[in-house]
């Protein structure tokens, strides 16, 4: 059964433009949308609790004016994104009727004029959703998050997000729609979501789902995280994790200065394992550049796929 924990939902105009650049990686020039700031699943390992603006855990800030502003803000452009990108802080299917509402207006309001939208979830997409994507299925790119098929690990680490089931169910749903649908397994845990036996047992079922391709990153590790494994772990199960980045330098990963990776070495050893069990079920396996940067560079969005094909004579070298 589900974890319950008390949410809050403050409601608060949205006082700063809305469509504005991403300023990072391969999401540099698209705009994104948060449509809330803190999320409901609380995942253990989310770096935007760690803003020095977030809310308290189980607090919702709503931007419930979205759709308006949104509206006023695209009738005074000239020329329309072409994308926008769901969510950079947040998760636009948060199990919350009011936020669900919010973002349903915002999506349409995107896609009745023809600018295309691309969203990254852990929660459920109801077929509300799927029925709205349907309409414009050239206009949707959909990433759903899921690194393990176990219930345990989801109730650890990602205590208010959907099940693994719920997830699977989304990439079926939305692949019978005729929506692109992707898999981003990020971030792998050093000892707790990668074993051969587990992802394995993942890519065999994601075949199954349909899945063609899926991204791969293992966990960043930050000042903010560390403190929340810290809190919200056994001290056993957060050492365990924390050793593996023991003697890593503190540097700027994205658009942190405070950023630890895991050794260069292991991640190699452990994509190159990945890759190949990926290969055996006839799945395409990318990197997320953006969160490798000491690594030959592959892009996990759609939207990048020249410099997916110009990368590929590199990362031969190194995983194949």
């Amino acid at each position: 059964m589900r974890q319950l924990m008390q949410i809050e939902i403050i409601r608060q105009r949205r006082k700063s433009p809305i469509l504005r650049p991403t300023a990072f990686g391969c999401l540099q020039a698209i705009p994104s949308i948060n449509i809330t700031r803190g999320c409901l699943h609380s995942c253990v390992y989310c770096y935007a609790r760690g803003f020095t603006d977030a809310p308290r855990r189980g607090e919702i800030h709503l931007y419930q004016d979205l759709p308006e502003l949104l509206e006023g803000e695209l009738a005074r452009k000239r020329r329309f994104p072409s994308w926008v990108s769901f969510s950079t802080a947040s998760d636009p299917f948060q199990d919350l009727d009011e936020v669900l509402a919010i973002n349903y207006q915002t999506m349409k309001l995107l896609l009745e004029r023809g600018i295309g939208i691309s969203f990254l979830t852990k929660g459920f997409v109801s077929s509300e959703f799927v029925d709205l994507f349907r309409q414009r299925p050239h206009l949707v790119k959909a990433r759903i998050g899921l690194v393990s098929l176990d219930e345990a690990y989801r109730s650890l680490f990602e205590p208010f997000s959907a099940y693994p089931h719920q997830r699977l169910l989304n990439i079926r749903t939305l692949l019978r729609a005729g929506i692109e649908t992707r898999v981003r397994m990020d971030p792998l845990i050093p000892g707790i979501n990668d074993s051969e036996n587990s992802l394995g047992e993942l890519m065999h079922t994601l075949k199954a789902a349909g899945v063609r391709e899926v991204s791969i990153s293992y966990l960043l590790m930050r000042p903010s995280i560390m403190g929340h494994f810290q809190s919200e772990l056994t001290s056993r199960l957060a050492n365990g994790i924390l050793r593996h980045y023991e003697g890593q330098p503190w540097q700027r990963v994205i658009t942190s200065a405070r950023t630890k990776l895991l050794p260069r070495a292991m991640r190699m050893v452990h994509f190159k394992r990945i890759k190949a069990l990926a290969r055996e079920q006839g799945i395409l396996c990318s990197l997320c550049g953006c969160k490798n940067p000491d690594l030959p560079w592959e892009s996990c969005h759609a939207w990048m796929q020249d410099q997916q094909v110009q990368s590929e004579g590199r990362q031969l070298n190194l995983f194949a």
